[in-house]
C-alpha cells in the first residue's frame, strides 16, 4: 500500500522535513514518485523509518542509526528484517555485556546497546535483557572473569544510555509528581533509573534524585515539591535499613504522601518500620514494569 508524506508522518511521528532529510542525507528510504513528483512510501519504508526513530530517540546519532537501519536490509532481496530479539536465535544473549566488559571496546558497547534498544520496547528490553545481562556482568566480576574496570565501563555505558532514554521520555507536565532515587549509602542506580524512565513513560512527572541521597535531602525535596508519591529503590539487602530511615522520615513528616519501596532488597524494609502507625508497607512487585504500573495506577487519582 502506498503512503504519502503526510500519511507516513502521521504513522511514524516523524516530521515531513525530517523524513526528507533522512532520505537525502542517509538514504534510509527511497520512495517512488508519482507523475507529479510526489513521494510515495511502502510498508518496508514505514518499518525502516520506525526503526530509525527508535534508535534516534534512544540517543543514537542519526548517522549511526542510519547505518544500523541500512544493515537490517538484506542485499539479495531488499527485504526489511527487523533486529532479532536479544537472547533469541543467533542474536546477542545475556553474556553479550560480559564480552564488552572484557574487551573494554567503546564502539562495541554502543553498537550492542543500539541493537538492544532497537529490538523491542524500552520496557521489554530493560526487563528481559538489560537488567539480567547486568546481573551476568556482576556474576562474572565475582568469578574473576571481569575486572572492576570492565564492570565500571559497562555500567557507565548503560548509565549514559538510560540517561538519554529518561530525557527522551518527556517531562509529563501535569502528571503526578513522583520522587525516585536511592537511600543514603546506596550506589547501584541502573535499576532505579530504569524504573524512573518507565514510570515517566506512563505519564508521571518523575524527579529522579540519584544515588546516596541523605534522609534530610529526601525530606527537603518532598517539602519543596509536595509530590504525590516517592519511590525509594532498595537494590541490595544491605540497603534496607537506610531505606527504612527514608520511609520513616517521609511518612512522619508528610502525612498522606504515598511512599513505596522496590528492588531486590525491598522485602527487608517492612520489618524495620512495622511499629509505625498507618497501612502496612508492601514492597512493589519484583517486576520493574509491574512496579511502575502499580505506582502509576495508584497515583492517577491523586
Amino acid at each position: 500500500m502506498p503512503y504519502t508524506v503526510k500519511q507516513v508522518s502521521a504513522l511514524t511521528g516523524i516530521a515531513p522535513d525530517r523524513l526528507r532529510a533522512w532520505e537525502r542525507r542517509y538514504g534510509v528510504v527511497r520512495p517512488t514518485r508519482t507523475d507529479g513528483g510526489y513521494r510515495l512510501y511502502d510498508d518496508e519504508d514505514i518499518a525502516r523509518l520506525r526503526l530509525m526513530m527508535r534508535l534516534v530517540d534512544g540517543g543514537t546519532p542519526a548517522s549511526l542509526a542510519a547505518q544500523e537501519v541500512n544493515g537490517a536490509t538484506s542485499a539479495p532481496t531488499g527485504e526489511f528484517r527487523p533486529p532479532e530479539p536479544l537472547g533469541a536465535g543467533t542474536g546477542p544473549g545475556l553474556d553479550a555485556l560480559v564480552r564488552v566488559a572484557v574487551s573494554l571496546d567503546r564502539a562495541e558497547a554502543e553498537l550492542l546497546l543500539d541493537q538492544a534498544f532497537a529490538a523491542g520496547s524500552f520496557e521489554s528490553v530493560v526487563e528481559h535483557w538489560l537488567l539480567p545481562a547486568l546481573a551476568q556482568v556482576g556474576s562474572a566480576w565475582q568469578d574473576g572473569i571481569v575486572d572492576v574496570a570492565g564492570e565500571h565501563f559497562v555500567s557507565a555505558a548503560v548509565r549514559r544510555r538510560l540517561g538519554r532514554a529518561f530525557d527522551a521520555s518527556g517531562t509529563a507536565l501535569g502528571g503526578p509528581v513522583v520522587l525516585a532515587g536511592l537511600p543514603p549509602g546506596s550506589l547501584h542506580e541502573l535499576g532505579s533509573l530504569s524504573f524512573a524512565t518507565v514510570l515517566r513513560r506512563l505519564g508521571a512527572d518523575v524527579r529522579w534524585l540519584g544515588v546516596d541521597l541523605p534522609v534530610d535531602s529526601w525530606a527537603h525535596a518532598a517539602d519543596r515539591l509536595r509530590p504525590a508519591g516517592a519511590v525509594v529503590s532498595v537494590p541490595l539487602a544491605r540497603d534496607a535499613p537506610a531505606a527504612a530511615a527514608v520511609f520513616r522520615r517521609l511518612t512522619q513528616d508528610f502525612p498522606g504522601l504515598r511512599v513505596y519501596v522496590g528492588g531486590q532488597g525491598a522485602p527487608g524494609v517492612p520489618p524495620l518500620v512495622e511499629d509505625l502507625a498507618g497501612p502496612t508497607l508492601a514492597p512493589l512487585p519484583p517486576s520493574l514494569v509491574a512496579a511502575a504500573r502499580t505506582v502509576a495506577a495508584e497515583l492517577r487519582g491523586v
